[in-house]
């Protein structure tokens, strides 16, 4: 590498990009030149040529082919001359040097890998030198700058993907070997899943699984933070976990207003005590009383500072700020612990994250989805991201949520492993006003109160509904469901 640096030689393989191209002249037909194009198109694209008078050559083997004609010196001179690129490579004397460069069929697996690895050194030294340019640039911001080669690298990233395929016996090996752990398991949970601690669910889902893009929807003020808190300390508490960590994103609190959550559900104290700090019970007489407010606040405490979770608090975070921020996590916690690592993420909400891209709301929620799906699979962990419903709910005699009702684009129904909505009937009054409604008469709400957890796609097995008890005043779920055992 330090030669590298010091000569500043662009990489480069011409001489094997003639090679790769003289393949064509050493077939025995248009059906054997054929598959060395497709062996070549699984590896390359005509960008990775360096030299142009050999990308013109491509391009003009390319067109022969899908006409369905042969690939010999006079067909491809001809087919540069009808796209007049023959004077620009140099004429026929060029045809001559490819032919010359005895190239082999065998090898052109080989000889395309070569060429797409100078490429991708070529497109790495391009950003980093355009990055050092902005970097020195006095009016460009760091946060930007990161953002923007951050997206770039991946894009160059996605271009140097193997694309090798997989063989289905060794697929298939590895399925039998899961099976063989599962069966010796007495966990409803699939190999490696993460459990939400609410048996009937877990069933359904066989546990948060990594890659997947599990969608937690519901109207605003149904409960879904609270849901999504009670899912995020079950996780962090599980013995499956290890010593990963959970990472929760909330774009609407800061981090006091969601431990003063997390504390409530914990210590099984009422929200309105913990905000005010008021009428807070404590032991007496030297006795510890484990039913006052304070015990059950010092040992949730306790507990809670020991379990491996990260917030992230940062309004109109934009989905390459939180790419970056979990890389950046995931590479430092496995340097601290070779276990260690990131094991869930957390997103409230969707909706609320902001798009790298000047688009219509549709088209940037959509790309925003397909980024987190792709995200739980380049980190290897689930992530369940929250969203908003439509108000189309409303509209309706029969308010349980639909997949039609998610909120800005139907991609989040698409991308997502799992989709779950949750429903209270509380949340509605006598005359069907919605708890966000400012006319909602808020006196007939219980503070506890039977919710159903709609499981409405799930890849992973069947849909269904979970049922739950939501304790508003400490923004605890609770088993309900008779199936949970």
């Amino acid at each position: 590498m330090a030669d590298s640096i010091t000569n500043n030689r662009i990489p480069e393989e011409v001489q094997t990009e003639k090679a790769l191209l003289s393949a064509f002249f050493y077939t025995s037909g248009l059906s054997e030149q054929q598959d060395v194009l497709d062996r070549m198109l699984g590896i390359i694209s005509e960008d990775d040529f360096y030299d142009l008078k050999n990308k013109k050559f491509f391009q003009a083997v390319n067109e022969l082919l899908n006409d369905d004609k042969i690939v010999e010196p006079v067909t491809v001179s001809d087919q540069m001359k009808t796209d007049k690129n023959l004077d620009a490579v140099g004429g026929e004397g060029y045809i001559s040097e490819v032919l010359s460069s005895d190239g082999t069929i065998a090898n052109v697996e080989s000889y395309a890998k070569v060429v797409h690895e100078k490429a991708t050194q070529r497109r790495l030294i391009d950003l980093f030198n355009r990055g050092n340019g902005l970097a020195h640039d006095p009016g460009s911001l760091s946060q930007d700058l990161i953002a923007d080669i951050r997206l770039k690298l991946d894009s160059i990233e996605d271009q140097a993907e193997n694309t090798d395929f997989i063989e289905l016996k060794k697929s298939l090996n590895q399925t039998i070997d899961s099976l063989n752990a599962a069966a010796k398991s007495n966990s409803t949970l699939r190999e490696g899943a993460i459990p939400s601690d609410y048996p009937y669910l877990d069933k359904l889902t066989k546990g948060w699984q990594a890659n997947n893009l599990v969608i937690l929807a519901a109207r605003p003020a149904v409960g879904k933070t609270a849901f999504a808190l009670n899912l995020a300390i079950n996780a962090a508490k599980s013995k499956e976990i290890g010593k990963k960590t959970v990472v929760i994103f909330n774009m609407e609190m800061d981090d006091q207003s969601l431990s003063t959550r997390i504390l409530a559900a914990n210590a099984r104290v009422p929200m309105d005590k913990l905000l005010t700090g008021k009428d807070l019970t404590q032991s007496s007489n030297g006795q510890v009383d484990p039913n006052a407010d304070w015990t059950r606040i010092m040992l949730a405490n306790e507990r809670l500072s020991r379990l491996n979770i990260h917030l992230d608090t940062t309004p109109g975070i934009r989905i390459n700020e939180i790419r970056a921020k979990l890389r950046n996590l995931q590479s430092q916690l496995q340097r601290e612990d070779p276990e260690g690592g990131i094991g869930l993420v957390i997103i409230d909400y969707l909706q609320l994250i902001e798009s790298d891209v000047n688009e219509s709301r549709q088209q940037a929620v959509a790309a925003i989805s397909r980024s987190l799906k792709k995200l739980a699979g380049e980190l290897n962990v689930p992530i369940i991201a929250l969203s908003q419903l439509s108000r189309g709910v409303e509209g309706r005699t029969t308010k349980r949520p639909m997949l039609s009702d998610l909120r800005d684009s139907g991609a989040i129904e698409q991308d997502a492993d799992i989709v779950m909505f949750l429903y209270r009937d509380d949340y509605y009054d006598q005359d069907g006003h919605s708890e966000d409604d400012d006319d909602f008469d808020e006196s007939a709400i219980p503070d506890r109160g039977p919710v159903e957890l709609i499981v409405a796609k799930n890849r992973q097995g069947a849909n269904n509904t979970v049922k739950l008890m939501f304790d508003r005043s400490i923004q605890f779920y609770g088993n309900l469901d008779p199936r949970q055992s």
